[in-house]
């Protein structure tokens, strides 16, 4: 098994962002880097899409209107272990640490989580920068998502195997990409793009997987047609804690 990780969606109002980050970065995060079973925690300040198809020429991502999903997105956590008692077994760190915060956590609005377990790793050209189980990315693209009818499973399990796993194994400036299914929470399917780095102005990494084009030329359906997103996803974003 590779690594499980949780990831945690959630926004912050203006006037408690600046000291509930503080109090993260300071306290609640290093407690949960140094939980038993955890491997890494990274805290990433999410980008927000503009209001239109992230792949020029493709069609319009799909949302959720599901209203008992959370639409957080302006912060995620992500954290690793090595299994998933980490985060369900009894008695475990994780839950205790989160119980007796529970009051300063309270302020996380529209807050949602998932647990994943890899399907399956690529590596990318800037992997040996961040060898596989050292820490959270610089930089990454969160996508958590759904596939309308089970027919699409299979079409989207072959499209990423015969086009978008290649092209992450040669996009510039990207260190890996994990390809992963979820134990709980809302998506069943999920993403994990590590970069190096994401530049100003930058909202998403879609434009350097479509300058990867290696004629994979293919002949399916465009994968935006029968997927379904969660609220403001995929989610892109620069590590703030650990600070780079």
């Amino acid at each position: 098994m590779g690594e499980v990780l949780k990831a945690e969606w959630f926004d912050l109002d203006d006037d408690t962002r600046a000291v509930t980050w503080a109090w993260m970065h300071e306290t609640y995060l290093p407690a949960l880097q140094a939980a038993q079973g955890v491997s890494w925690v990274g805290h990433y300040d999410i980008v927000e899409l503009p209001d239109r198809p992230y792949i020029e020429g493709a069609p319009n991502k799909k949302v959720t209107q599901d209203p008992l999903v959370p639409t957080g997105w302006q912060n995620v956590i992500l954290t690793a272990s090595a299994s998933p008692e980490v985060f369900f077994g009894p008695n475990n760190a994780v839950n205790a640490l989160e119980a007796a915060h529970a009051d300063k956590l309270s302020v996380r609005r529209n807050y949602r989580s998932a647990v994943f377990i890899e399907e399956q790793v690529i590596n990318s050209p800037e992997q040996r920068a961040f060898p596989y189980g050292m820490g959270p990315p610089p930089a990454m693209q969160l996508g958590n998502y759904n596939a309308d009818k089970p027919d699409d499973e299979i079409e989207l399990a072959r499209w990423y195997r015969a086009e978008r796993f290649s092209r992450v194994s040669v996009t510039p400036g990207m260190i890996r990409g994990r390809k992963m299914i979820s134990m709980a929470g809302w998506p069943k399917h999920g993403v994990l793009w590590e970069f190096a780095d994401m530049p100003e102005g930058d909202s998403s990494f879609e434009h350097r997987f479509i300058a990867a084009d290696r004629e994979e030329n293919w002949t399916g359906r465009h994968v935006l047609e029968y997927v379904t997103h969660t609220y403001g996803g995929p989610h892109a974003g620069r590590r703030v804690w650990p600070a780079v």
